[in-house]
């Protein structure tokens, strides 16, 4: 099995799969410089980061050897979403999104080959500025001008300060176990701790807010409290009058708070709460059919569903 792999998570990918039995081909000039891999010529697979959106890669050749590819990845990931597969003989493709749990086990597999500051692919994936932040960092300490665990020390901590500024107009990306991608907003920072931020945005439309089956109005407005790597966040809507109508809990992946947006794949169960009212798990069967399909994994699936209940008897 012949792979050619490209983008931010190639180093670690390729140390994966060759433990899994594949041969990587057509190398660029870094690869080659870390792995001494040589071999030229055609390939059962081309692995890519996705143009849509970076924290995910698409997977594109024989059909066999995708799936090779997918169960390698199932293997290794317990968080892994798998967001599109299509294997009609003889090509296949396939797409696939690292929630924050598998790129911190990138992060390790790419560390036993390079100096790798923390959180390195999660930064990767936030937009281009946060990219070179990594590559100056790590260039400093493989030039040999910072030592690698002052560099890490200082790297964490600035990742941890991550966040979009007070004021700032912000979108939250919103994937879909399916591949569906939605992007709510934008919203209005309007208060910013450590890690924690809290965004406002106008309910637009009419008809009524999912799950909790109460009417939109003019002027309705949402308040979402979103934490750094945090598996949940709560969004409370209200009138215009200030008159809270109910708050929804969604659940999903660690969710990732960047300079400009908010990024998390969606795990279909939620908690809703009206006003007076007990909280009350929703749509539990549409995380079942996730599983179903094998979008994502039986470990993901009761993680998902203890949060929930978590969330439910204690409404933070």
């Amino acid at each position: 099995m012949k792979a050619s792999i490209r983008g931010i998570y190639s180093t670690a990918l390729i140390i994966l799969l060759q433990e899994k039995g594949f041969t990587i081909v057509n190398p660029t000039k870094s690869q080659t410089e870390r792995f001494g891999i040589t071999l030229r010529g055609e390939q059962d697979v081309v692995v890519v980061d996705s143009p849509v959106d970076r924290n995910c890669i698409e997977i594109r050749g024989s059909a066999e050897v995708v799936q090779a590819f997918i169960n390698a990845l199932k293997d290794f990931f317990e968080d892994l979403i798998l967001l599109q597969l299509s294997l009609r003989e003889p090509l296949g493709r396939a797409k696939v999104g690292f929630p924050n749990e598998a790129k911190l086990r990138l992060d390790e597999l790419r560390s036993k080959v390079s100096y790798t500051v923390p959180y390195h692919h999660y930064c990767r994936a936030g937009g281009e500025g946060l990219s070179s932040m990594v590559s100056f960092a790590e260039d400093l300490v493989e030039r040999g001008l910072i030592p690698a665990e002052e560099m890490s020390r200082m790297f964490g901590e600035q990742v941890e300060d991550i966040a979009p500024r007070l004021g700032a107009m912000v979108k939250i990306i919103h994937i879909k176990p399916d591949g569906k991608r939605f992007s709510l907003g934008p919203g209005k920072v309007i208060w910013r701790g450590r890690g924690k931020i809290r965004v406002q945005r106008r309910i637009m439309g009419f008809g009524l807010y999912d799950g909790l089956g109460v009417e939109k109005s003019l002027g309705d407005y949402a308040i979402t409290e979103v934490s750094k790597f945090q598996p949940w966040m709560k969004t409370s809507y209200y009138s215009i009058s200030g008159e809270l109508k109910g708050h929804y809990y969604n659940i999903s992946t660690p969710i990732s708070l960047y300079p400009d947006h908010i990024h998390y794949f969606d795990l279909e169960v939620d908690v809703v709460v009206k006003p007076n009212s007990e909280a009350k798990v929703i749509d539990i069967d549409l995380l079942e059919k996730s599983v179903e399909e094998g979008r994502i994994g039986e470990k993901l699936k009761t993680k998902a569903l203890r949060i929930a209940e978590e969330i439910a008897s204690k409404q933070p």
